[in-house]
């Protein structure tokens, strides 16, 4: 599983929240839908990063602007790590990929068009991957 990173709300338990803009993606915005609401196969997906200190600075907690000058996202938020492998194009968990479109961002997509609630049930099924890195 490639290595990637994503600034999301920790829940009491340490782990990412699932929401639409935590563990998961907005529909319309982040994915397409097709009429029946099958998430259209584009590339597009949960947006994640090779290194938390590629993601934008609006993003980033103001905490961490020691490391990265400029970060002014919420300190309510925290940076996580999933996986441990290179960022490139490849099987992310089940049913998703990741999909790279520069050196510093991709999206973790559907395998497959499926329903939005399957790939967002897919998303939510990373969740014990993720842990806290801000190092």
């Amino acid at each position: 599983m490639p290595r990637v990173f994503r600034v999301m709300k920790k829940d009491v338990d340490g782990l990412p929240i699932v929401s639409a803009t935590g563990l998961g993606v907005r529909s319309g915005i982040d994915v397409d839908l097709d009429p029946e609401g099958y998430v259209l196969v584009n590339c597009k997906g949960m947006s994640v990063a090779p290194n938390w200190r590629d993601i934008n600075v609006e993003r980033l907690p103001k905490r961490l602007r020691a490391i990265v000058p400029g970060a002014r996202g919420s300190n309510n938020t925290s940076c996580f790590r999933s996986g441990s492998g290179a960022f490139g194009r490849g099987v992310f968990a089940k049913g998703l990929i990741l999909e790279p479109d520069s050196a510093t961002h991709g999206n973790v997509a559907p395998v497959l068009s499926v329903p939005f609630d399957s790939y967002t049930a897919d998303l939510a099924a990373t969740r014990p991957d993720w842990e806290k890195d801000e190092a």
